[in-house]
């Protein structure tokens, strides 16, 4: 198992790298800053942006 040195402050997850938990904490704070630019439909991530 990798070391998981970036825990979340809200749920305590780990993660071991640091976009990842910046990622999750998304879910947290239901931040969606990834718009699509010809529905105006907004993501919490930009693969899922990229998916629709």
């Amino acid at each position: 198992d990798k070391p998981r040195p970036h825990v979340c402050g809200t749920c305590s997850r780990s993660f071991a790298r640091l976009e990842h938990l910046k990622r999750h904490e998304r879910s947290h704070t239901k931040e969606k800053p990834f718009e699509c630019p010809e529905c105006a439909r907004c993501f919490a991530r930009r693969d899922l942006l990229l998916r629709h």
